[in-house]
């Protein structure tokens, strides 16, 4: 199914960290723009953040699946992981953080960020047929 021949590069998670940060200010500020003046509800808003954030690692794996030379799976995989530790990791240091530091939520977010963007770096490797 998935043959990963190549060896592992540090790079490309690296990489993917920065495409998955700029895939998020991306959408914040398209979505930011067309929400800019209206008045909906602070949950909705909470959701519509969570929801920006969740197609932002898809969108991210996704990208990278396509522009890379060789199949990368698990490095975009990894960095959305990464991301999300040096996010929890950020509200670790801060002293007057509204996030509080929870084990659990790093887990779950991270297990998360990483099975979206190893699905969209499947499906980006796939539409460029390289798997």
């Amino acid at each position: 199914m998935l043959n990963q021949n190549q060896p592992f590069s540090m790079r490309w998670v690296l990489g993917s960290m920065a495409v998955f940060v700029i895939a998020q200010l991306i959408l914040a500020v398209v979505v930011g723009q067309v929400l800019i003046g209206s008045r909906i509800a602070y949950g909705l808003q909470q959701v519509l953040q969570g929801l920006l954030i969740l197609v932002s690692y898809f969108a991210g794996g996704f990208f990278i699946g396509v522009v890379s030379p060789k199949i990368r799976i698990i490095e975009p995989a990894l960095g959305a992981f990464l991301s999300i530790f040096l996010v929890v990791l950020v509200s670790f240091v801060m002293p007057n953080s509204y996030i509080q530091f929870n084990w659990l939520r790093l887990i779950i977010g991270g297990v998360i960020a990483f099975a979206l963007a190893m699905y969209g770096a499947t499906l980006g490797e796939k539409l460029t047929k390289q798997i």
